[in-house]
């Protein structure tokens, strides 16, 4: 996570899937912890993996958006270039 939002910049989209959805419970701590403002990152988490890790989307702070698996999909059409983190 720490070099994933080391190269985020302003106007890009995280998405969250699998066990990165239990990122939604530090990543404002993270991001203060290593000085790297979240303003501008558009921050996103597939509900379904969200919830088959029992964790709810009424928890999540409000600048996380969750999408489903169309949204997973209009994401990627969106953007034209995506890395992946495993």
């Amino acid at each position: 996570m720490q070099s994933c939002l080391h190269l985020a910049a302003p106007g890009d989209t995280l998405l969250l899937i699998e066990d990165g959805t239990y990122n939604v419970l530090t990543l404002n701590a993270l991001a203060e912890q290593m000085n790297v403002p979240l303003e501008g990152l558009h921050v996103c988490v597939l509900i379904d993996d969200l919830l088959a890790r029992g964790l709810a989307a009424a928890d999540l702070p409000d600048h996380i958006t969750t999408v489903n698996h169309a949204g997973f999909v209009e994401l990627a059409c969106k953007h034209g270039q995506s890395v992946h983190w495993f």
